[in-house]
């Protein structure tokens, strides 16, 4: 069995245990949470935007079962605050990350490329004078 098609069929049984149960899909924000269900169902939540399939079932589900109260909101709004903020320092731990990264293949490019021009340089010695340098 495929994967795409395994990830089909823990969607469609994870939907209907919800539906045997009475309840609506997990909500955020007043839509679907995708990283809640993708959780329950065993697989990341990037299948929903790479699985055309799964995305529909989840579509139809979000109209056949409706959504559950979204749990996920805070209930003040120092506790909204607080979350922004914590969500806020987070995005900037991982840009600070990512440009570090990219600071650090820069170098490694740079470098790369004066070995490139090197043997390129030891390439056309041999090739000129049919010996090693």
């Amino acid at each position: 069995m495929l994967k795409g098609e395994d990830n089909v069929r823990r969607l469609q049984s994870y939907l209907r245990a919800l539906e045997e149960e009475g309840r609506g899909l997990p909500a955020r924000d007043g839509r679907p949470n995708l990283s809640v269900i993708a959780s329950a169902c065993g697989f990341d939540r990037g299948v929903f935007y790479a699985n055309q399939a799964a995305k529909l079932i989840l579509d139809e589900a979000t109209t056949a079962l409706g959504l559950e109260a979204d749990t996920h909101r805070p209930q003040t709004a120092f506790a909204e605050a607080r979350i922004q903020q914590e969500t806020k320092a987070r995005s900037d731990v991982r840009t600070k990350s990512l440009e570090e990264e990219v600071m650090r293949l820069r170098a490694e490019n740079a470098q790369l490329r004066s070995e490139n021009e090197r043997l390129r340089a030891v390439r056309r010695l041999m090739a000129e004078t049919g010996r090693m340098p």
